[in-house]
C-alpha cells in the first residue's frame, strides 16, 4: 500500500511542472488519503477540481499550484476520500420510508403474524374486498406453526376473511396470501377459478413450482414469483405507488447520505415510471441513474404462445426516448429474469422445493421440527420402489386416503418423490432472442440469475453476441448465488460484469437450512457448512471470479432483506465473508481495494459509464465522498469487521457538495 502511495506522489511530481501553466482550479482538496480507483489502485494526497471535472490528482505540494485567488481550498485533515459509490442493482422505490403495514423483516411465528396483520386491518381499514399489502415479511426466519395454525394461509385467514391479504417477502420473490387472495386467481381469458388442488392440476398446472401446498395438495398460502400477478394482487415495487411518488425526494437524499452517486434501478416496470416522472420534476437530482426496464417476455405472448418481440422492443425504445433528454438519466438497459430463487420451505408439509434453475436435481430432505429448531432426519430415495410407483401414480397420489397410507408406510409424503431441477422463467431460446435483439438495438441486458443452470443460460445467451474482445461486456448478471468453475471462467473470458450483494455471502443458519439441504445431502444440520461441498465452494464466487480476471461489481438489491442499501456493510462482508458466525468460504473474499473497486470503477463498468465516473482521474466527473474512517487501514490491521460502521461525512456530485453530515 505504501508503494502505491509513493507511486502516486512520484506521478504528482511529474505533473507539477505542468501545473504552473494551468488555469487555477475551482476547488483543491489537500492533505487527505484519496483512493483514485485507477488501474494501479493508486492512493494520493490531493485533488483539484474545475467545474464538474477532476483536473489533477497527486501530492499536496503539487496541488497547491492549482490554487488561485478564487479557489476554494479544502483541508481533508487526513480523511479518506473515495470515488462516488455505484449501486448497480437497487430498487429505489423500496428505500422510501412511509407509514404502512411493514414487518421490517422481523422473524415472527404464524400466531404473531396473524395478530400483526389483524392489527393492520384494524389500523388501515381497507374496504371489503380491497387488497392489504404487508411489506418486508421475513420468509426464511421463524414462521413456526402451532397446533391452531399450521400454514401461512390459516394464519392470514385468522387475520381476515373479508380482505385479500398478501405478505410481500423481503426478497421480492416469496409471498403469501389467504383464502380470499387465492380465490382471485384468474386465467388469461379472465376466468376467475381460484387456486386449489384441482386447478393446480388443470388450468394453473404451470404454477405448480411456485405454489406451496399441504398434504392434501391444497395451496398452503405460499405463492412465489409471478403468482401474485395471476391473483391480480399488488407487486412489491408498486404496492404503494402514490406514497412513493409523494416521498420521491427521499431517494436522492438517502442515497447521497450513503455516498451513492450512481445507481441502476434493476426493475423499472412500466407502472413504476410515474415515480420517476415525479422525481424528475425536482430542480436537480444528484444521481446518475440507469433505468433497467422490466418488460417481461411472458407479458408479450400472443394467442399462440409466441413472444411478440417487435412490440416489446417498440415499448423499450419509446421509454428510452422518453428519458433521453433528462440529465444524468438513461433507460438503455433491460432487466430479464432467468430464474427465481434458491430457497425451499422446510416448514411446509410436504417441504416446498426451491424453484431456481439448477443443473442437477434437488434432493428431497426429510425435516423434523423439534424445540423450535429444524433438524434433518434423512433424505427420500428417489430411486426407491415406492417413489417409482408414486411418480407413476401421480394423480392417484392426490387421494387423501392413499396419501396417508403412503406416509404411514414410508415416512414421507408421496409428492417428495418428484424430481426437479427448478424452472427457467424464460427458456433458452427466448433468452437468446431477447439478448440478440437487445444487443442489435443498443440495449444492455441485466440478468437475474441465481442457480447454476440460470447462470449458464445467461452466459450462453451473451456468448451469442460477444467475442470477449471488448474490455467490458455491455451485458451483466446479478446475484450469481451458484456458478460452476466452467462458467466462472466464461464470465471472465467474455468480460461480463457481475453484481454481487456481498452482505448475503455469509453464514446464516436459519436461511441456509432453506437452501443447502436441497442441494447437498447432509448427514445432519452440523454438516451445513461442509467445506468440500459444491455449495460451500461455489456460493457467491466473487473471489474466484476476481482471480479469473473477471469484473466484480456490487449491488445492494435494497429493499431485499433491508431497505438500507448499506454499502459499507457490503464492502465489509466482501472482505470478511463473515456476519459473526465465522467466514463462509474466506477464499471467495476480496481484498479491501478490490472490494472498493466493486463499488466504484467496476460499478461504472457494469453501467457502461467507466469513461465518465468510477475513478478519480483527470477528465472524469468530480463525484467523490469523504468518510469518517480509513477503511483501507482497518482492513490492513485485521479490523475489517469495523468497516460497516463507516459514516459518510461529505458527498460531492459534479464538483459540488450535495451532502454534509450534521
Amino acid at each position: 500500500m505504501q508503494r502505491k502511495l509513493i507511486a502516486g506522489l512520484i506521478v504528482s511530481g511529474l505533473l507539477s511542472g505542468l501545473a504552473s501553466a494551468a488555469e487555477p482550479a475551482d476547488k483543491v482538496l489537500l492533505d487527505g488519503k484519496i483512493y483514485t480507483a485507477d488501474a494501479e489502485q493508486t492512493l494520493v494526497q490531493a485533488m483539484a477540481v474545475r467545474g464538474d471535472r477532476v483536473v489533477f490528482t497527486g501530492g499536496s505540494d503539487a496541488a497547491r499550484k492549482w490554487i488561485g485567488p478564487q479557489t476554494e481550498v479544502v483541508d481533508l485533515d487526513g480523511k479518506l476520500v473515495l470515488p462516488g459509490l455505484h449501486d448497480t442493482h437497487v430498487h429505489p422505490a423500496g428505500i422510501i420510508s412511509y407509514e404502512g403495514c411493514n414487518l421490517h423483516s422481523e422473524g415472527k411465528n404464524l400466531a404473531q403474524i396473524a395478530a400483526f396483520v389483524r392489527g393492520c386491518v384494524e389500523r388501515f381499514k381497507p374496504a371489503e374486498g380491497e387488497w392489504l399489502a404487508v411489506r418486508q415479511w421475513n420468509f426464511s426466519e421463524n414462521n413456526l406453526p402451532s397446533a391452531q395454525m399450521r400454514t401461512l394461509r390459516e394464519a392470514l385467514d385468522a387475520a381476515s376473511t373479508k380482505h385479500p391479504i398478501v405478505l410481500l417477502g423481503n426478497d421480492g420473490h416469496h409471498n403469501a396470501t389467504n383464502s380470499a387472495g387465492l380465490a382471485r386467481a384468474a386465467t388469461r381469458d379472465k376466468r376467475r377459478l381460484g387456486l386449489s388442488a384441482k386447478t393446480l392440476q388443470s388450468d394453473f398446472a404451470d404454477l405448480q413450482p411456485f405454489v406451496g401446498v399441504d398434504a392434501q395438495g391444497e395451496p398452503n398460502g405460499a405463492i412465489n414469483e409471478h403468482v401474485i400477478e395471476v391473483l391480480g394482487g399488488p407487486w412489491i415495487l408498486t404496492a404503494d405507488l402514490p406514497l412513493y411518488m409523494k416521498h420521491a425526494g427521499q431517494i436522492p437524499a438517502q442515497l447521497s447520505s450513503l455516498g451513492i452517486t450512481s445507481i441502476q434501478d434493476a426493475a423499472v416496470a412500466p407502472e413504476l415510471q410515474p415515480l420517476y416522472d415525479e422525481l424528475f420534476k425536482q430542480p436537480s437530482v444528484p444521481l446518475r441513474i440507469t433505468l433497467a426496464q422490466l418488460l417481461k417476455p411472458e407479458h408479450y405472448r400472443d394467442q399462440s404462445g409466441a413472444v411478440n418481440f417487435k412490440a416489446l422492443f417498440a415499448d423499450a425504445r419509446a421509454t428510452r426516448e422518453k428519458y433521453r433528454s433528462i440529465p444524468n438519466v438513461k433507460a438503455d438497459a433491460l432487466k430479464l429474469f432467468v430464474d427465481g430463487v434458491l430457497e425451499g420451505d422446510p416448514l411446509a408439509s410436504p417441504p416446498t422445493l426451491p424453484n431456481s434453475a439448477m443443473l442437477h436435481d434437488f434432493h428431497q430432505p426429510i425435516y423434523k421440527l423439534g424445540d423450535e429448531r429444524l433438524e434433518i432426519q434423512g433424505y427420500v430415495d428417489l430411486d426407491s420402489k415406492a417413489c417409482v410407483q408414486a411418480r407413476a401414480e401421480q394423480k392417484a397420489a392426490a387421494d387423501d386416503t392413499r396419501v396417508q397410507a403412503f406416509i404411514r408406510d414410508n415416512g414421507f409424503h408421496p409428492s417428495q418423490c418428484q424430481r426437479s431441477r427448478g424452472a427457467l422463467l424464460a427458456d433458452g431460446a427466448v433468452v437468446n432472442e431477447f439478448v440478440q435483439r437487445a444487443d442489435k438495438d443498443g440495449f444492455a441486458v441485466h440478468f437475474h440469475a441465481i442457480g447454476d443452470r440460470a447462470v449458464r443460460t445467461a452466459v450462453d445467451a451473451v456468448a451469442t453476441v460477444s467475442d470477449g474482445k471488448k474490455p467490458v461486456n455491455r451485458h451483466s448478471i446479478s446475484h450469481l448465488q451458484l456458478a460452476t468453475d466452467e462458467d466462472i471462467a466464461r464470465l471472465s473470458e467474455l468480460k461480463i460484469p457481475v453484481a454481487f450483494t456481498f452482505a448475503w455471502a455469509v453464514k446464516s443458519p436459519g436461511y441456509d437450512m432453506t437452501v443447502v439441504p436441497f442441494i447437498e445431502k447432509l448427514a445432519s444440520s452440523e454438516e451445513l457448512y461442509r467445506k468440500d461441498s459444491y455449495y460451500y465452494r461455489n456460493v457467491y464466487p466473487a473471489g474466484a471470479l476476481m482471480k479469473a480476471g473477471g469484473i466484480v461489481a456490487a449491488g445492494s438489491d435494497a429493499p431485499v432483506e433491508t431497505d438500507d442499501p448499506r454499502p459499507f456493510l457490503n464492502i465489509q462482508r466482501a472482505v470478511t465473508r463473515d456476519a459473526g458466525a465465522g467466514a463462509f468460504n474466506p477464499d471467495q473474499g476480496l481484498s479491501i481495494l478490490d472490494a472498493i473497486d466493486s463499488y466504484t470503477i467496476n460499478g461504472a463498468r457494469l453501467l457502461n459509464q467507466q469513461a465518465l465516473t468510477g475513478s478519480l482521474e483527470p477528465g472524469k466527473k468530480a463525484d467523490f465522498i469523504v468518510v469518517d474512517r480509513d477503511i483501507v487501514a482497518l482492513a490492513q490491521k485485521g479490523q475489517a469487521d469495523r468497516i460497516g460502521e463507516t459514516r459518510v461525512l461529505q458527498t460531492w456530485f459534479d464538483g459540488e457538495t450535495v451532502y454534509r453530515a450534521e
